[in-house]
C-alpha cells in the first residue's frame, strides 16, 4: 500500500470502514449507488466517502430488519429522482427531522432499505 493510500484509509477505533451490501445483481447495485451517491464502482466492489466494500449476491437483502444506513445527500429531491430512475423505490417521502435535516428512505434494486439525509445549515446542537 502506498503512503497516499495509507493516508486515505487512516481509521479511528470504532469507525465503520468496510461494508458488504446484499445485491440481487452486482451490475444494477453498482449502477444505482454510482448514480445516486457518486460512489466509485469497480466490478463487485465500491469506494464511498470514508468506507469501502463490496456487493454480495449470496446474502438476502435486509428490507426492514437490522441497522439502517443513513447516507448524506447534497440534494434530496435529486437523489430521490435518481434512485427511482436507477431501479430503486421511494419508501418514505421526505420529512423534516428537526430544523436542520430532511430525511427519506428508499429501497435499492436488491431491496435493501437505505436512509437519505439532507443536512441544512442550522444550530450546531441540531447536527448529530
Amino acid at each position: 500500500m502506498s503512503d497516499e493510500q495509507a493516508d486515505r484509509y487512516a481509521f479511528a477505533h470504532g469507525q465503520l470502514t468496510y461494508l458488504q451490501l446484499p445485491a440481487a445483481s452486482v451490475e444494477s447495485s453498482g449502477s444505482f449507488y454510482a448514480a445516486v451517491f457518486g460512489w466509485e464502482v469497480d466490478a463487485a466492489s465500491f469506494d464511498a466517502p470514508g468506507v469501502f466494500g463490496q456487493w454480495v449476491e449470496d446474502r438476502p437483502a435486509a428490507p426492514d430488519a437490522g441497522p439502517l444506513l443513513w447516507l448524506h445527500v447534497a440534494d434530496l429531491a435529486t437523489a430521490l429522482e435518481r434512485a427511482a430512475s436507477e431501479g430503486g423505490e421511494v419508501v418514505d417521502a421526505p420529512f423534516a427531522d428537526g430544523p436542520s435535516r430532511t430525511l427519506a428512505t428508499v429501497r435499492d434494486p436488491a431491496g435493501n432499505r437505505i436512509g437519505l439525509v439532507e443536512h441544512r445549515p442550522g444550530r450546531a446542537s441540531d447536527r448529530k
